[in-house]
């Protein structure tokens, strides 16, 4: 590797620590395209469909950021002026990987063979909870959702 990469490397390192409170310490970081279940219910089937058909672009998403995992929260914050969203570990009720009515498999053009969403349900209040869709690391291809499904059910046992 060349210097002047290494030093590359280094900086986009240090921006994205910088970007988070560095006085956690993380357990994952990663670059997420996410949704709340609102948003996604507001999708229409054909722009579903449409979405899996569609060489080229990322997969159904309102959000894009960084994300970061602590032993006490999930910590997303959204570029350029996007939505930022802790969910404290202890707050979420279902960790899900995999699709549903609302991200339906039809939406991706891998069928679920590549990646498939992580649906966290959390608790916004006593009685009520929300619903956001993760899709992390997300390369054209695959994601990273498996890791993160797995760490998180790893540290909430």
């Amino acid at each position: 590797m060349t210097e002047e990469l290494s030093k590359s490397y280094i900086f986009i390192d240090i921006c994205i620590h910088n970007k988070f409170a560095m006085d956690e310490a993380f357990i994952l970081q990663g670059i997420v395209k996410w949704s709340h279940d609102y948003e996604m219910q507001s999708v229409g089937d054909t722009q579903k469909v449409m979405a899996s058909m569609a060489n080229f672009i990322p997969p159904l998403h309102h959000h894009s950021g960084s994300i970061a995992l602590s032993r006490a929260k999930l910590i997303i914050e959204g570029f350029e002026n996007d939505e930022d969203l802790a969910i404290p570990l202890s707050a979420m009720k279902q960790i899900y990987i995999g699709f549903d009515y609302t991200f339906p498999k039809s939406s991706s053009r891998s069928l679920g063979f590549f990646w498939q969403p992580l649906r966290i349900e959390y608790y916004i209040s006593s009685l009520e909870t929300s619903f956001v869709y993760l899709i992390i690391d997300y390369n054209g291809i695959r994601s990273n959702n498996k890791l993160w499904f797995n760490t998180l059910i790893q540290i909430l046992e």
